[in-house]
């Protein structure tokens, strides 16, 4: 069983059942993401949880393990479910994806394309920001990133009717569209331009994804090249934690510095 809400969805506050997620925190912070089963148990170095102690009670609850220790069960943040999935490859970070579903202005109903799909992290943000009303199609080259991704998005989503993948290397050609957005996690991006600007509707925007600046300058000129493409930007974001313990308020010692840079550019007209 999978979890009950729709890509988009607001959480409701139904008890927990069977098959879905929860996140359990014991009192030191640390998480634990299980998946509810009847009768299971999940066993820590804090002791052993019976799921049966969070089935049928609502999110908040607290909860004792076999050594006594305390527990609180919540449903997962799709930041926390991003973290801890399976992944055969490295995943675009959470902060980024924050970043560009704003940046790219991603709407419910929306009509995205996306290739590279990786592990699947940017697929799901993407199927809960444009909601059952919009769809996502992506083009993948790999059949073992397609299945990982899939059952990563199944895993938090459920069934998403609105999403189809195409085992398909993306620079033989766009076939679907027209789309609203166009997301691409790819190492040369700029390759796809006139590609990009044929299947994007007048106004719509490209965000792609790369790590290198050497990326982003070919990607830069690509797009500036024919005048197919306007207000072209990029961005590279920064995550620091701040501590707050007593009368103390400092940042942590760590931050999440580069990860990535993301480009953003919006559809323009071929100069006449």
């Amino acid at each position: 069983m999978q979890d009950n809400r729709p890509p988009g969805a607001t959480p409701t506050a139904a008890p927990f059942a069977g098959g879905e997620l929860a996140l359990l925190v014991d009192r030191n912070g640390k998480q634990y993401l299980v998946r509810l089963h009847e009768a299971g148990e999940f066993h820590f170095h804090q002791g052993i949880i019976l799921h049966d102690l969070v089935i049928g009670q609502n999110e908040g609850v607290c909860v004792n393990t076999t050594k006594g220790n305390l527990v609180w069960a919540y449903r997962p943040r799709m930041y926390d479910y991003l973290m801890e999935m399976p992944r055969n490859s490295a995943i675009i970070y959470p902060k980024d994806i924050a970043f560009l579903l704003m940046w790219a202005d991603i709407f419910p109903g929306a009509r995205v394309f996306e290739a590279g799909v990786g592990s699947g992290a940017l697929a799901i943000a993407l199927l809960r920001a444009v909601g059952p009303s919009g769809s996502l199609v992506t083009y993948e080259s790999r059949a073992d990133m397609i299945e990982t991704a899939s059952r990563n998005a199944r895993g938090f989503l459920g069934e998403a009717p609105n999403w189809t993948v195409r085992k398909r290397d993306v620079y033989e050609g766009i076939e679907d569209g027209p789309f609203d957005r166009v997301v691409l996690d790819l190492p040369d991006p700029g390759r796809l331009a006139p590609q990009i600007a044929n299947t994007l509707i007048p106004g719509g925007i490209v965000c792609s994804y790369v790590p290198n600046v050497t990326q982003v300058e070919a990607t830069v000129t690509a797009y500036r090249s024919g005048g197919l493409f306007v207000e072209i930007e990029t961005y590279e974001t920064l995550y620091r934690p701040w501590r707050f313990r007593g009368q103390s308020a400092r940042p942590a010692h760590y931050m999440v510095a580069h990860t990535g840079f993301l480009t953003i550019a919006r559809r323009g007209r071929a100069r006449g």
